[in-house]
């Protein structure tokens, strides 16, 4: 698995530099001591490395956190998680300097708004980053929306959405890089459409538009500070 996700990423780090754009890669904080290789990579092409948790305590992180920081002389800024899965002062005692809140994606996302607070807002000396939301659609500019939405319904959400707010965050996963047949991981039946080479044209032909339409792409940690 972990040789398929190096390779993966690989792929999105050339499509980011062809397009010259800086990114922010959230590595999942129980596999990130076996990407260490990659982990360097990504940081000395200029992109940021912040944290995704999926179910890992306040110690584990912690110490994750030192170990990673101390391989790249940085320190890891951002933490990516479940709304409210840890509280604001338990993410600001990790010594973490922004959240980026995700809502749940289940397929009846689609007929909700999202509930949490729109825009960026300072909670306890933390910046908390909501999922942005097109006011053109409703919908949220989560990796399943760049999945499965016709790109031309998805740049016009996207322009839209750049004329009513400051930013719009744009969230991809590796694990849409691969097709269904070599997955290492057991995939609802809706995620499994437009994945692997579909979705790698797709990411091609939206950082085309981005070129194209002279929209400028930042890391997390530049917009914010």
């Amino acid at each position: 698995m972990i040789k398929a996700i190096e390779e993966k990423t690989e792929i999105i780090l050339l499509l980011l530099e062809l397009h010259q754009f800086q990114a922010t890669f959230f590595i999942e904080v129980s596999i990130a001591e076996r990407l260490q290789k990659l982990i360097k990579n990504i940081s000395s092409n200029g992109h940021e490395i912040a944290f995704y948790n999926i179910s890992s305590t306040t110690d584990f992180i912690e110490k994750t956190k030192q170990n990673i920081e101390q391989i790249l002389e940085k320190p890891i800024r951002g933490l990516r998680q479940k709304h409210h899965q840890f509280s604001y002062p338990e993410i600001q005692k990790m010594e973490f300097r922004y959240v980026s809140e995700i809502e749940e994606s289940s397929i009846n996302f689609l007929w909700r708004k999202l509930t949490s607070r729109a825009g960026i807002h300072i909670e306890n000396d933390l910046n908390v980053i909501p999922e942005s939301q097109s006011p053109y659609s409703q919908l949220p500019f989560n990796d399943y929306v760049l999945q499965v939405t016709p790109m031309k319904y998805y740049e016009s959400m996207l322009l839209e959405s750049l004329k009513n707010n400051d930013y719009v965050m744009i969230y991809a996963n590796a694990w849409q890089l691969f097709s269904s047949s070599e997955s290492p991981f057991k995939l609802p039946f809706y995620k499994k459409i437009n994945n692997g080479r579909k979705f790698e044209d797709r990411l091609e032909q939206l950082f085309q538009f981005i070129d194209e339409n002279e929209i400028a792409v930042s890391r997390m940690k530049d917009y914010l500070f």
